[in-house]
């Protein structure tokens, strides 16, 4: 009800994995039939013919994003599980927030009342990032930043625009571990690796 499309990734760590792959939500029911166009080459799947690509004609360019069959069948297998595994990320994100909220050097990020994360990843925000990811690496701990700003590639430059808000957070952001596979003594190990400082 936010946007006129929402995408999920079924990627090897997500709480419903298919290995990799993904789904693309539309609004729009004419937006919702250009993807499933653009999804295989820009054939049609569902016409009423006897080939399926030979005998249709294709309008635009389309690619090859459709899911195989191996990932739907890992994904549906994995159906069972992904309520627990989103119920432990949460609780590890919940443990986090209470026992992170007065380290020094960490600062966590916002939370709004209205919507529950789904806590596939759990940012903070730390003062000298490089050493903190030093430290963490020496505690066994792997963080990352996971994402930088997609308008510093070259090929999509003519987009950049300066953002002040994301700009003064970009250089502290890191993610440390949040999955379902992290354990209380995982989290707590974690947490006691970040309040020695780096």
């Amino acid at each position: 009800s936010y946007s006129d499309f929402v995408m999920m990734s079924f990627q090897a760590i997500k709480h419903l994995t298919c290995v990799d792959g993904g789904a693309l939500f539309c609004r729009n029911k004419d937006h919702y039939k250009q993807g499933k166009l653009l999804r295989w080459y820009g054939i049609d799947r569902e016409g009423a013919r006897v080939d399926l690509r030979c005998e249709e004609d294709i309008l635009a360019f389309g690619y090859k994003y459709h899911m195989n069959d191996v990932n739907a069948v890992i994904g549906m297998a994995n159906f069972e599980g992904a309520e627990k595994n989103l119920a432990t990320t949460r609780a590890n994100a919940a443990y986090y927030l209470e026992a992170l909220k007065d380290v020094s050097g960490v600062k966590l990020t916002q939370l709004k009342k209205d919507r529950l994360s789904a806590y596939w990843l759990f940012t903070i925000y730390v003062e000298d990032r490089t050493g903190f990811a030093r430290k963490m690496g020496e505690k066994g701990i792997m963080v990352s930043r996971v994402h930088e700003r997609n308008d510093k590639h070259s090929c999509v430059g003519e987009f950049c625009r300066t953002l002040p808000t994301l700009e003064k957070v970009i250089h502290k952001m890191i993610c440390i571990p949040v999955g379902f596979w992290v354990t209380p003594e995982d989290r707590a190990y974690i947490v006691d690796s970040i309040k020695e400082g780096w």
